[in-house]
């Protein structure tokens, strides 16, 4: 179904919990949308086939099986998985590593574009691919087939494939992992799900023999449990007629083992546990109330999707206003419901409490819910959460011929793997105009009552070490259930006002000058305060218009003394509201409004940013106005904000990982003070008044501000809001000029370790800086070299070695405040095998100066960035990006340059010569985390 809206409403999961389903009518089977083209064959192989045009030239195919880790036997664990890997490194028309060698030439890119995952229940895998050459078509279904049944499971290859996996599950080690495998258990009541996760064991990963893998295959892959999805700018009749002829001769096993339907029984009980790790930062108290869940079937069913998204909606607002409270025990508080696995679904509330104050934060929290419970919601929240959804449909009706292939895929994927119904959208649109009206506070009541029970319900107690012996038990957590049901507990009040975002329209500005570079399809306009206005009509979307501005200034201009509050200042000052309003009565106002706007700070400009409907342009740039005018201060919330961020500091080295990541920072600026992590001496520094004093002088003078905007609009009829909003902007023709900074990256080659945590991984980052000539030219030979770099790695490190799971390679050049240049090469492993892999890394890059790069690596690269290329542009990001970029970097505003003969300036040679200039190691740095020593 398309969720896009239902995800914004905090739709989680569907059941077919019928006691509280209420329609207008009888309940009836969802219809399936016409416009997808579906069928099965003989062998019970299954398809879904739809045109559509979004992006145009481009299909996404996806082969849907379902089969996951659930299905492994005992000495099979993490098979799954690991066939899902196999089906790369070799398969009957595309043997070892051919396949993914031909989609990059094509222009698909490994991980980015090609890719697959496994779960318990599923395995899918994702191909999107160019359509401009109908052998393309042919060839994607060719893989397709060959992924479903014609993987070669070669021995060898399983062998070095081993290695690999292995670096994978280590990438997932740590303090998160080691909770989950204390928690899910108790969560899965210990039903096969809890010992089937899908990474496997390490005894079976590495020792398991050929054969056992081939049984999994041969059991499991078979066309009665797949379904090929293709979705995009394809002729339907055409591949119809392929997959039937492609896919008939697929064949299911003799005396095949029937898929079992594998579900967690509820047991009825209640379950507690503590956990207690030294990385841990802060005590947490977490709970889920199990409901068996059900399909999306019906109209009833999907009827009550739509109210359980309303709960979570006006719940979600109801807690968010805790938080404004003021000096809470708590630093967070969530609740709603959600989805599980195993056929169930959840009541899941959480919070974080402040040190020794876990009863009192789940007395704050907790006694919200069970006032939702007791007293249910009152009718202008209800309202409010219907207007909001009604705007998010309405929103999607305008996007409906814009919504691309993913988003179909993803419904069909749905509609297979676990038969939730597909009508479209037409039919959803027109179920939702007539039976969301007639949604009732009663329904709502009815959800909090089916979903906020006291069985089934698990309780976690997860803390730091240190907290071990000040844990509550399960009695005293129950008898604090009991307090806040036997509390008197009032019904919640509405604050809700009724005065207008903008008292008094501002005194408007005029036009004085306008500019046209038709090249660009952009118009210049200036107005009277000096603003100057870029605009940018599109149709990539129908009902979307994009802004952003910038001016110079920022904080580098403010002292040392003062940083810590001007470098707060934004997130002080924005998150406070506007005008008279606090942050709750402006979401209230803004309440059905699709309009929204955010300030920024940097340190060399300011401005703000946001998007907004056409119908709510006005609104948006009433936002804008206040942002500039009407920034509002809020003590409560400013003492809130920093009583966090104490909490935070004090325990921001339990996490290895803060600790490699500020020690990077710390490096390659020099230790620079500003770049350094705060401290409790820096916060107890900050101010409030100071902060916002330096918001308040940011934005007191708007004569050198651009904005530039992007979207579907007519520049004519928009012309007097802008004249209304932005040229009453405050000008005071300062000529401000942003501050540069001294630059203090370390020169010549240096290695720093950081030591820190107990698993059994190490994470490396080689850095390669300096100096460089900024040109448009230059950028694209860097990252061609970094893009080449890494399909080198990725053969050398993981195909060859087997050592890492997945290397990166990252390039960036910039040309304020300095024409600098960075290559960042990175990647995790086991702790013993640091030194091999530089050493790997460093022969890679000492080929590519001696020999530069081969015809192959160099075709991958210049079709990959081809086609990302014209995805990109044909986007309102990519124009609001470039048009900003050239003018905030003082550039010629003028047609998009000539990709194809920018790239055919790349060859080997090229990549020879910048390998030497960028990778040459007379600046690199050497990051390397370790394990403390035991």
């Amino acid at each position: 179904m398309h969720y896009r809206y239902l995800a914004i409403a905090g739709l989680l999961c569907f059941s077919t919990a019928d006691s509280f389903a209420q329609g207008s009518g009888q309940s009836q089977v969802i219809p399936l949308d016409a416009a997808v083209r579906t069928g099965q064959l003989s062998n019970g192989f299954t398809y879904y086939i739809r045109k559509n045009n979004e992006p145009a030239k481009r299909a996404i195919f996806y082969l849907a099986n379902k089969v996951g880790s659930i299905l492994e036997d005992e000495d099979q664990r993490g098979l799954a998985h690991f066939l899902e890997h196999m089906n790369f490194n070799g398969t009957t028309h595309f043997p070892k590593n051919e396949l993914i060698d031909y989609l990059q030439k094509a222009g698909v890119r490994f991980g980015a574009d090609l890719n697959a995952y496994t779960s318990f229940d599923e395995t899918v895998y994702q191909l999107p691919i160019p359509t401009t050459d109908p052998k393309m078509v042919s060839r994607g279904l060719d893989i397709m087939r060959d992924w479903a049944q014609e993987a070669l499971l070669e021995t060898d290859d399983i062998d070095k494939e081993r290695g690999v996996i292995i670096e994978e599950k280590r990438l997932r080690e740590g303090v998160a992992a080691r909770i989950q495998d204390k928690t899910l258990p108790v969560v899965l009541n210990n039903a096969r799900y809890a010992n089937r996760s899908p990474i496997g064991t390490d005894s079976i990963l590495l020792h398991f023999p050929a054969a056992t893998l081939r049984r999994f295959y041969h059991d499991w892959y078979r066309p009665n449990l797949q379904a090929l999805i293709v979705v995009g700018d394809v002729d339907v009749d055409q591949v119809e007629q392929q997959i039937r002829k492609q896919f008939a001769d697929l064949k299911n096993p003799a005396n095949e083992k029937p898929r079992p339907d594998y579900k967690i029984a509820l047991t009825g009980k209640n379950q507690f546990l503590t956990i207690t790790d030294p990385e841990v930062s802060a005590t947490n108290l977490e709970m889920a109330i199990k409901h068996t869940a059900g399909k999306m079937i019906t109209t009833t069913d999907y009827l009550n999707t739509v109210k359980r998204s309303l709960f979570n909606q006006v719940l979600g607002a109801r807690i968010g206003e805790l938080s404004q409270k003021p000096n809470p025990p708590f630093l967070g508080v969530n609740a709603g419901i959600g989805n599980l696995m195993g056929g169930l679904d959840q009541f899941s509330f959480s919070v974080t409490a402040k040190p020794g104050k876990l009863a009192e934060a789940f007395a704050a929290g907790w006694s919200e819910v069970e006032q939702v419970k007791r007293f249910g919601f009152t009718q202008s929240e209800l309202d409010r959460a219907k207007v909001a959804y009604l705007n998010n449909l309405e929103k999607a009706a305008k996007e409906k011929d814009k919504t691309v292939s993913e988003s179909y895929v993803k419904e069909y994927q749905a509609l297979f793997l676990e038969g939730a119904a597909s009508p479209g959208f037409d039919w959803e649109y027109n179920f939702l105009k007539k039976e969301l009206p007639g949604i009732s506070l009663d329904d709502m009541k009815a959800v909090a009552n089916e979903y906020i029970k006291d069985t089934n319900r698990d309780i976690f107690i997860v803390a730091p070490d240190k907290e071990k012996n000040n844990l509550p038990d399960s009695a005293t957590v129950n008898g604090w259930f009991k307090t806040i049901a036997a509390a008197s507990l009032a019904a919640y009040k509405d604050n809700v006002t009724d005065q207008p975002l903008l008292k008094k329209l501002p005194a408007p500005g005029k036009v004085v000058a306008q500019k046209s570079y038709a090249a660009l399809g952009v118009q210049q306009l200036t107005l009277s305060n000096g603003v100057k206005v870029w605009l940018k009509p599109t149709t990539y979307k129908n009902d979307v218009i994009q802004f952003m501005s910038f001016a110079p200034g920022g904080i580098n201009k403010y002292s040392n003394e003062e940083f810590p509050s001007a470098s707060s200042a934004n997130g002080i000052i924005s998150g406070s509201g506007l005008a008279d309003l606090s942050p709750v009565q402006l979401s209230k106002i803004l309440n059905g409004k699709s309009a929204s706007v955010g300030a920024f700070i940097s340190g060399r400009s300011q401005g703000v940013g946001g998007a907004s409907t056409v119908k709510d342009f006005e609104t948006a740039l009433q936002l804008v106005y206040l942002r500039f005018t009407a920034p509002r201060k809020d003590t409560v919330l400013f003492e809130n904000a920093l009583a966090q961020s104490r909490e935070q500091i004090q325990t921001r080295y339990n996490d290895p990982g803060n600790v490699f990541k500020d020690t990077v920072t710390a490096v390659l600026s020099g230790y620079n003070y500003r770049t350094s992590p705060s401290t409790l001496a820096r916060l107890d520094s900050i101010s409030l008044e100071k902060a916002y004093e330096v918001y308040r002088d940011r934005f007191a003078d708007a004569s050198q501000a651009n904005f530039v905007f992007v979207g579907n609009f007519n520049t004519d009829s928009i012309k007097p809001l802008l004249e209304q909003y932005l040229g009453a902007l405050p000008s005071l023709n300062r000529k401000e000029k942003a501050v540069k900074l001294p630059l203090r990256v370390p020169k010549g080659q240096l290695v720093k370790t950081v030591t820190k945590g107990t698993d059994n991984k190490a994470t490396v980052l080689l850095v390669y800086n300096g100096d460089c000539v900024y040109s448009t030219e230059n950028k694209v030979q860097l990252q061609a070299l970094s893009e080449i770099l890494q399909y080198r790695l990725l053969t050398s490190l993981r195909e060859n070695a087997g050592e890492v799971y997945t290397p990166s390679v990252n390039a960036n050049m910039s040309k304020e405040p300095e024409q600098r240049f960075a290559v960042n090469v990175s990647f995790g492993c086991a702790p013993e095998h640091v030194e091999h892999l530089v050493g790997l890394v460093q022969q890679d890059i000492a080929n590519l100066q001696q020999q530069g790069a081969t015809a192959d690596e160099v075709q991958k690269f210049k079709a990959g960035f081809q086609k990302q290329y014209e995805l990109q542009v044909e986007s309102n990001e990519f124009w609001l990006q470039y048009i900003s970029g050239k003018i905030e970097s003082n550039e010629a505003l003028k047609e998009l340059p000539n990709i194809e003969k920018q790239l055919g300036r790349v060859n080997g040679a090229s990549i020879k010569a910048a390998s030497k200039n960028y990778l040459g190691g007379e600046n690199v740095i050497r990051f390397v985390a370790l394990p403390e020593k035991k």
